[in-house]
């Protein structure tokens, strides 16, 4: 099987940038619980506004425990390709990439927007900034199609507030 044109792989990576998007700030506001199955078990960075945190589930930890409600408005988002080749890591080693799949690739999100920290729509809204690296979920070919199941994992992550 030939390797996947230029144009499959940008229309693989958009619909994962837009999938992603679509479901991770609606879980931010509504489904805190669920923030921790959004991230890699290999995450390598993850920083609000210049804090790192620990990994996923940490994440979550903050969302549940420490943050007010948020409404989160995208304004944008943009994806572009890092890696055609992702060797992605699983339970039992490296799921090299194959000839069958389009979606062995790493991406760079970029996504902009508004958030509002507080119930109340008067409270002023603060611009953000976010950019992460998404990874294939090797788990993701075991579990059936449907709402839900994640095509992408977060690997890195980058959050801050616009001054």
């Amino acid at each position: 099987m030939a390797a996947a044109g230029d144009d499959t792989l940008t229309k693989v990576s958009t619909d994962a940038a837009t999938d992603f998007v679509q479901s991770f700030y609606p879980a931010l506001q509504s489904n805190r619980g669920s923030i921790a199955t959004f991230y890699s078990p290999a995450v390598s960075t993850i920083l609000f506004n210049g804090n790192v945190v620990a990994d996923g589930a940490a994440v979550q930890d903050i969302f549940v425990n420490q943050m007010p409600p948020a409404h989160y408005e995208v304004q944008s988002f943009d994806c572009q390709i890092i890696n055609k080749n992702y060797p992605t890591p699983t339970a039992t080693g490296v799921k090299r990439p194959s000839q069958t799949t389009v979606k062995d690739m790493s991406l760079l999100v970029m996504v902009s927007g508004y958030v509002r920290f507080g119930e109340s729509r008067d409270l002023p809204q603060r611009g953000f900034s976010e950019t992460f690296v998404l990874v294939p979920n090797p788990a993701a070919d075991q579990h059936a199609k449907g709402k839900g199941r994640k095509e992408w994992l977060i690997q890195s992550q980058n959050f801050r507030l616009v001054v």
